[in-house]
């Protein structure tokens, strides 16, 4: 059995994003084992989103006084991940809901406790959420693609940085390289390899001593640069097909301080390889303009980089585990709304595909023609072209193991406010997006 704390959420006269502000030094220090600057990266992009959720008009639905919530974090995700966690869920709810947290991570135990301090949480009220078990946790982490016609200095400039990711969602650790320039793409990274920090090897001791041994039960070859006598250090392997070399177990899934690397020969199999086993987003790398676009839309990934790593513009919905929410942009408030992270109890032991159908078919009839004025998008900001993109979404995958669940009872806790806002929120539901970034005036003429 498994137990999730709950805190009660009440009205306050300070926002979240002005106590998290106000207490950044303290919240920053408070992330264990991290290095300092990674802690700093992650705090500071979620007040930037944070900053757009509350620049919204309005967040589309408002709640009746009756509804009740029940919100679910899940402490094993990222710094970044559970603090827009927790903002976009006040900004989803207006009456105050139930916060239960699950799992344990020490990175962030002590974050937790900081975030817990904020005025309008209530004290510790002993209620608890048994659970009867896992809640599954999708894997994160980017899959870097290489292909000959790039820039290889650039690719394996941003390669040798890697390692200086431990933690958040999408570091890369994978990389496909197509095979006509593997040799001279890996001997530029290797090249371009530091040391680790005293910090950066005490949290990836562990993890790099079962990643090695992982790759050893490959055969793997392994990569590392001819100065470093370190034990712990920067380390490229040779795997078969795509692989993570992640340490996982019942309470965390942590990223392998070796980055795997494999060669493709075509861009169909380096579509097939990729999606046959992501982690949640791409950092593709050409300066071929129609290959970019074949790769891109062929992927199934959510987020895909184009020559480029980690841009982010949270006018755009990004994901980062498949099958999860999205940060950034409205739809990000509107999934709170409509989605829960599925609990297993003694009541509801398993997710409901039958259950879930149910309930999206309560939120109102879908029309296909309506989806499109919600379709493709298309942003400029700072050089970067960000094209989020909207494909009819699979509602059968809200099924048994599925990590998200439909609430139950919508429009008996929900009022809408018009047809637009109740086209939004059906989107979220029958919706999946995906966010392209392009660097025009950088990599391409226009």
């Amino acid at each position: 059995m498994l137990d999730c704390h709950s805190y009660t959420v009440k009205c306050g006269e300070e926002t979240f994003m002005n106590y998290v502000n106000r207490h950044k030094s303290a919240l920053i220090n408070s992330v264990q084992l991290l290095p300092k600057e990674e802690a700093t990266h992650e705090v500071e992009l979620a007040l930037n989103f944070m900053q757009y959720y509350m620049h919204l008009q309005d967040d589309g639905l408002i709640d009746q006084p009756k509804a009740q919530h029940r919100v679910l974090i899940d402490r094993r995700k990222s710094v970044f991940e559970i603090m827009l966690d927790l903002h976009s869920a006040m900004r989803a709810t207006c009456v105050g809901f139930k916060l239960y947290f699950y799992g344990e991570n020490p990175i962030t135990s002590e974050l937790i406790q900081l975030l817990l301090q904020y005025p309008a949480f209530s004290s510790h009220d002993g209620d608890q959420l048994a659970l009867t078990a896992e809640i599954p946790l999708h894997m994160a982490y980017c899959t870097m693609i290489v292909f000959d016609s790039c820039d290889l200095e650039s690719a394996s400039d941003r390669l040798a940085m890697a390692w200086m990711s431990n933690n958040v969602p999408w570091a890369i650790r994978n990389v496909l390289v197509q095979e006509n320039v593997k040799d001279e793409f890996v001997q530029l990274v290797k090249a371009k390899l530091k040391p680790f920090s005293e910090s950066q090897s005490k949290f990836l001791q562990k993890s790099q001593q079962q990643a090695l041994q992982a790759a050893k039960t490959y055969g793997a070859q392994l990569v590392h640069s001819d100065s470093d006598a370190s034990d712990i250090k920067p380390t490229l392997a040779f795997v078969p097909g795509v692989q993570y070399l992640l340490s996982t177990n019942a309470s965390a899934v942590q990223p392998s301080p070796i980055v795997a690397i494999n060669a493709f020969r075509t861009a169909k199999e380096a579509i097939s390889l990729a999606n046959a086993n992501n982690g949640g987003s791409v950092s593709l790398w050409t300066e071929e303009l129609s290959l970019t676009f074949e790769i891109a839309y062929g992927l199934r990934s959510p987020t895909v980089w184009v020559n480029s790593y980690a841009e982010f513009n949270p006018d755009a919905s990004y994901s980062f585990r498949r099958d999860d929410f999205s940060y950034g942009s409205e739809y990000a408030v509107c999934e709170k709304k409509v989605k829960a992270v599925f609990a297993p109890t003694v009541a509801t032991p398993t997710n409901s595909a039958e259950k879930n159908r149910q309930e999206i078919k309560s939120l109102g009839t879908f029309v296909a023609s309506k989806r499109s004025y919600r379709g493709n998008t298309v942003q400029l900001k700072n050089g970067i072209r960000y094209e989020t993109i909207c494909t009819p979404a699979d509602l059968d995958a809200y099924g048994e193991g599925h990590r998200l669940c439909v609430v139950e009872n919508f429009w008996d806790t929900y009022v809408s406010l018009d047809v637009i806002d109740r086209h939004l929120l059906l989107d979220t539901v029958h919706n999946q997006r995906k966010v392209i970034c392009i660097p025009y005036g950088v990599t391409f003429a226009n």
